[in-house]
């Protein structure tokens, strides 16, 4: 199942710089308020196109020891993509119930680094292209009400490693993954994969063009594929996702504080989405 988008994003930052006496420091805090429209959305389990409106709430920090991230996105479907609970998912609870209004999906991002460069003190963790060597810790969590009915657990560990940029940040991480989904598409709508290994890279570079303050950011994930989860159920198959947007800093341009207020244009595309593959027959 593919899922392509284009969107129109924009979105609120709100940073603050902390200290304490404690031996461990917050030094930064952003918290990071977007909306977005999308059209041409796709969606496992239905063969059309729908549009989706999305709302996202980021925080993220960088303290002593490391950065954390916690990322979370509220989206809303179009009417074509109705609602129901043939997954039991929590959002719909009356089981095989079919509403006439539109589904809606809920996917939360949590992710903590932890710096090799930080913790020892040193620059041991940098080497050729690379500032800093890392262990991530993380996990996702998603609930989608529509005739697919997942319902998402993953957990992701492994090394990122911090590509040497001027500004702005590149990261490369290679993570073991571990999915236990329920799933109107498992035996008993309960599956729970064989960990998969999963390459996931996330980028901001912010640059001028003229007095345009911009910043092209996104990320890539790729998931490989996840088994059978249980001996009568569907392969999970291989899953690449990559969401590259282009913002403007659009505050500035009407005389408001820089880096308070973005807009901009992105494209995502999902290819088999939870892992759900033409082979389910909901391609």
């Amino acid at each position: 199942m593919k899922k392509a988008l284009r969107s129109l994003t924009a979105a609120a930052a709100v940073t603050l710089a902390l200290a304490s006496p404690a031996s461990a420091e917050i030094f930064f805090q952003d918290t990071y308020l977007s909306v977005r429209n999308v059209w041409g959305d796709k969606q496992p389990g239905y063969h059309g196109e729908v549009d989706m409106q999305a709302a996202n709430l980021t925080y993220a920090n960088a303290w002593t020891y490391g950065s954390n991230l916690i990322s979370i996105d509220f989206e809303q479907f179009g009417a074509g993509d109705r609602a129901t609970s043939i997954g039991n998912t929590f959002l719909t609870p009356k089981s095989g119930y079919r509403s006439t209004s539109k589904s809606a999906e809920v996917y939360s991002v949590w992710r903590t680094t932890l710096s090799g460069n930080a913790i020892s003190g040193t620059k041991n963790f940098a080497f050729g292209p690379i500032s800093d060597l890392g262990l991530t810790l993380g996990f996702d969590w998603a609930n989608q009400n529509d005739t697919n009915g997942i319902y998402k657990r993953f957990l992701v560990a492994g090394p990122t490693f911090s590509v040497a940029l001027p500004k702005g940040f590149w990261n490369i991480s290679l993570f073991i993954s571990k999915e236990m989904t329920s799933s109107a598409f498992g035996k008993n709508n309960s599956v729970t994969y064989k960990p998969a290994p999963m390459l996931s890279t996330a980028w901001m570079y912010p640059f001028s063009v003229g007095k345009v303050d911009l910043t092209f950011q996104g990320l890539v994930n790729l998931v490989g594929s996840k088994g059978k989860g249980n001996p009568s159920g569907s392969t999970g198959g291989e899953e690449f996702m990559a969401h590259p947007k282009l913002m403007v800093d659009a505050g500035k341009l009407v005389g408001l504080k820089p880096g308070q207020f973005d807009a901009g244009v992105g494209y995502e595309y999902w290819y088999n989405k939870f892992g759900v593959t033409h082979q389910t027959g909901q391609g």
